[in-house]
């Protein structure tokens, strides 16, 4: 005869530290470590650390290459990203048309309110030159679970400076910072199929070829093929 059992609560360890921001007290389950997270107190967002660290950490950006720096946004941007994102020829792969001087603008105002794990826009990351105050693209990073393990990346530089190394350079400076920085298990990718220079810049950085998907997405009025390709947190941790 089956007896009926009460299952045995499963104890959650929680990490203890302080808000690197505000200083305020914070507390997360453990699965948390090394990922980002919101401080309750003042919405900034920080990292959470090892039990028996004191202050969690602040997000390592802006992240430096040899030749670029990964930053936030700014609205003083707006002019070089304008070059770019109001180009259609740069943008025939994307699910974007192309944007004017004060459609730039707005999209600088709202990312500035964006935090890095919220619904909707992605968070973006401008790509600016070393050598000069130059903005020659940028990276989105979208999480697309609902515990911080996996995300998006899409990156798109200006055709001035393409043919350069600058999008492997950018690509895998932010495999680091996703990786060990946010510790995130699993990066993911998609690209039009039509869109061979995408595609050879995602393998020069190493990443996967998982498939390719016939006819899956809408855009701009056609259907079309999209490739998919990935990579590991282990295996990056390997390869370095």
């Amino acid at each position: 005869m089956a007896i009926n059992q009460t299952p045995i609560p499963v104890e959650i360890a929680f990490v203890d530290f302080k808000c690197p921001h505000c200083g305020g007290p914070v507390s997360f389950p453990d699965q948390w470590i090394g990922r980002a997270q919101e401080c309750p107190t003042c919405s900034r967002i920080l990292v959470v650390p090892k039990p028996g660290v004191e202050v969690g950490a602040k997000l390592p950006i802006p992240i430096k290459t040899s030749r670029l720096l990964l930053r936030r946004l700014i609205p003083m941007d707006s002019n070089d990203l304008l070059e770019i994102v109001s180009d259609e020829d740069m943008l025939r792969y994307l699910d974007w048309y192309p944007l004017d001087e004060q459609e730039v603008q707005n999209w600088l105002e709202d990312d500035q309110k964006h935090q890095l794990f919220q619904k909707g826009p992605a968070f973006y990351l401008a790509l600016e030159l070393l050598e000069q105050p130059k903005i020659i693209g940028y990276v989105a990073l979208t999480y697309l679970e609902k515990d911080n393990s996996e995300m998006s990346v899409d990156l798109l530089v200006n055709p001035n400076y393409q043919r350069r190394g600058f999008g492997t350079e950018a690509f895998r400076g932010v495999m680091e910072f996703i990786f060990t920085g946010l510790n995130v298990r699993r990066i993911c990718c998609w690209c039009d199929s039509r869109n061979l220079a995408g595609m050879r810049l995602l393998e020069k950085a190493a990443l996967r070829r998982e498939g390719q998907f016939i006819k899956c997405k809408m855009m701009k009025g056609e259907w079309v093929n999209t490739v998919q390709y990935a990579f590991l947190q282990e295996e990056h941790v390997s390869a370095t």
